[in-house]
């Protein structure tokens, strides 16, 4: 049998403050973390092969799809966030048996709606990501 953890019911939740968190309504998916180090190229003149070091992690960018309800407080919560430039919470909560947090702080950078015939209106959110994401499952290893 697979330990596999099923995507229905995972949800992205902002701190609307005093630590209490609002889902965001009608995500579809969301794909991130994924950053990466930067490398500081430290070669020189005798060196044989490129020798680099470690840079600062980064933590990369968060996207998300919603099915776009304009008076949802999450997303409008969004638009607010991006519009003031505000630092948020944020915590997405997985559907394993522990109930994996990922918590991190991100700047919403971008918040665009798209649509076409015979289909809904959806929006996309763009959440960079500042300083680190801490999984609560690390912290039992």
């Amino acid at each position: 049998m697979s330990d596999a953890i099923s995507s229905e019911g995972v949800d992205l939740a902002y701190d609307a403050g005093s630590n209490s968190f609002t889902s965001i309504g009608e995500v579809t998916d969301i794909s991130g973390p994924g950053g990466q180090a930067t490398v500081i190229p430290v070669s020189h003149l005798k060196s044989t092969f490129a020798e680099k070091l470690m840079g600062l992690a980064d933590e990369g960018q968060i996207t998300c799809s919603v099915n776009l309800i304009p008076g949802d407080a999450g997303q409008k919560a969004m638009r607010q966030a991006r519009k003031n430039k505000t630092k948020t919470p944020f915590k997405i909560t997985l559907t394993d048996d522990d109930a994996t947090e990922l918590t991190f702080n991100a700047f919403v950078l971008g918040f665009s709606i798209s649509t076409s015939v015979d289909t809904q209106i959806t929006g996309d959110i763009t959440l960079e990501v500042t300083g680190e994401v801490t999984w609560s499952s690390d912290a039992a290893a």
